[in-house]
């Protein structure tokens, strides 16, 4: 193929090119000027470049900034949409309850004249006898026994399953919670029914020739359960707790101690690894096995420590186990309960710490409590030692064990767990909700745990949740508080299919009281009480369980 004639090239080419190619054939394009000069112009070009890929960049910043504020409004227009629709119901809620519709008075119908053969049959009929007094009340008892009868008998768990689409009994007399005040033990169980029986012979007595115009389909109102028996003794174990803790600290100063030097260590490896629990199903299983061989070097020996009495730090009076079971005697090394008390202090802060924005967040942590409270080895006559953690619970969650207050009060507060900043003054509501609201989620995390396929012995079994949900919604509605409707929705979000799946039918009935019925007991116009009432809507929408 014939090569382009020189001039024939040069028409192929525009002028910027001829002069690049004549600039770049030409003798001086290696010398240093034409080298500098090409720099310069290689620097200009980069900074035109860079300057241009920073205001891109800045104006991408600027878009997705603005993007950002508009999602926030977005969200803030339906929160407030949302609200808006809750005040409007509320009040219209009211304003039908204000309303009242009266009732006509019956027809007066004149009866028809009697005809000859009725006027004949009237007069040899012959005439009635006297009534026969009925027994005072007896409608009323024989009521009152069908209700009784009616209760579901929830002492103890069921495995039922999950309850998709049951619908909870709307009768008057259902709630699974009258008998579940505290437990009754056997010698007082006579007792109480002696008292029920001169309670009704006394009511019968005073109401006799009478006239009864009590409704005998009605239910009485269950009287407020009494607190926690064992509120007093948790407190007497924090205290028990708190000196051993200076004990032990004093102890480790002494220069000839085991301690000297380790104590500190220990502490902060122990709270390091309980704040660094998250994740799934053996996610912790390392963190957990370290802090398990911690507590068995300080059981075994390995971290030396004087003995001390293990009574002051348990509930119930325990005797010696009739089996071969590890650590049946009086006494347990001071510094392993000293650690047991670290690690339920560390617990107790992760829930308020982790949990408050996300209840889901207690599970790991509950999975870790019940793995290390339900080790053989770390009991004491073959029961838990999880009554560190319970006295900590109640000092900082008081309402799970029965304790009742006015939010608003100064002896309020101090009953319902506010906690203080200086001698004076107390957190703001905000804290103190997501306090509640972090313990709630991590006590329902605690105890509603499934053992049924486990070797181990359940540390804290779903009793526990049955009873702490009954002290609150058998309060009377003069003592429900803010507290207890926070506490009392975040022990349900989460963890009412467990509940369910746990207690069946009983524990529908008992959400039904928890989530329809309380929020009635509730104060006008509370958020907490709206926002508890609108958990048994997301319920249905969710599972499909009609409550109301």
């Amino acid at each position: 193929m014939a090569k382009p004639s020189p001039r024939r090239r040069s028409q192929l080419l525009s002028g910027s090119d001829r002069g690049f190619l004549s600039n770049f054939l030409s003798d001086g394009r290696n010398t240093e000027d034409s080298h500098r000069d090409a720099l310069a112009a290689a620097q200009v070009e980069h900074a035109r470049v860079r300057d241009t890929a920073i205001r891109v960049y800045e104006l991408h910043e600027l878009e997705l900034e603005h993007s950002r504020i508009l999602e926030k409004e977005r969200l803030e227009e339906v929160r407030l949409r949302a609200e808006a629709a809750i005040a409007e119901e509320e009040i219209r809620l009211q304003e039908l309850r204000a309303k009242s519709i009266p009732k006509p008075p019956p027809p007066k119908l004149e009866p028809p004249p009697p005809s000859s053969a009725e006027k004949a049959t009237e007069e040899k009929r012959p005439e009635p006898a006297a009534p026969i007094p009925a027994e005072p009340n007896k409608s009323s008892t024989n009521s009152h026994a069908q209700i009784n009868a009616q209760l579901p008998a929830v002492t103890k768990p069921q495995s039922n399953g999950p309850f998709p689409g049951l619908v909870a009994p709307s009768t008057a007399h259902s709630n699974p919670f009258g008998s579940l005040g505290h437990e009754t033990t056997q010698s007082q169980k006579p007792a109480a029914a002696n008292s029920s029986e001169a309670n009704t012979a006394s009511t019968n007595t005073a109401r006799a020739g009478q006239p009864n115009t009590q409704n005998h389909g009605a239910q009485a109102r269950t009287p407020a359960p009494d607190p926690d028996p064992l509120s007093n003794r948790y407190r007497q174990i924090h205290q028990a707790l708190k000196q051993l803790r200076k004990d032990v600290v004093a102890a480790s100063k002494d220069p000839s101690s085991p301690l000297k030097g380790k104590l500190g260590n220990i502490r902060r490896e122990l709270r390091v690894s309980v704040g660094q629990l998250a994740g799934g199903k053996g996610a912790n299983a390392q963190l957990t096995s370290r802090i398990m061989a911690i507590l068995r070097q300080s059981l075994e020996g390995q971290i030396p420590s004087p003995p001390v009495q293990v009574d002051q730090f348990v509930a119930v009076p325990r005797e010696p186990s009739d089996m071969d079971v590890p650590h049946n005697g009086t006494e347990l090394p001071s510094f392993f309960i000293y650690l047991l008390n670290i690690i339920a202090k560390s617990i107790i802060g992760q829930f308020i710490l982790e949990c408050s924005a996300n209840p889901q967040n207690a599970d790991p942590i509950g999975v870790f409590t019940a793995q290390v409270f339900s080790q053989p080895d770390f009991s004491w006559r073959n029961e838990s030692l999880i009554d560190i953690l319970l006295a900590k619970f109640r000092m900082a969650c008081p309402v799970m064990f029965g304790a009742r207050g006015n939010d608003r009060t100064e002896k309020g507060r101090q009953a319902l767990g506010w906690k203080r900043i200086g001698p004076t003054a107390w957190i703001d509501e905000d804290k103190h909700r997501d306090r509640m609201i972090g313990l709630a989620a991590g006590f329902a995390a605690i105890s509603l745990r499934d053992f049924s396929r486990a070797s181990k012995k359940n540390p804290f079994p779903p009793t526990h949740y049955w009873k702490a949900l009954a002290r609150i919604v058998n309060a009377d509605p003069g003592d429900i508080s803010a507290t207890q409707l926070v506490v009392l929705r975040s022990m349900i979000d989460g963890y009412e299919q467990r509940f369910l799946n746990f207690y069946g039918n009983a524990a529908v009935a008992a959400l039904r009281l928890a989530l329809v019925e309380v929020p009635k007991k509730a104060p006008a116009n509370s958020e907490a009480g709206a926002t508890l009432r609108a958990m048994g809507d997301i319920l249905r929408e969710k599972t499909g369980l009609v409550l109301s």
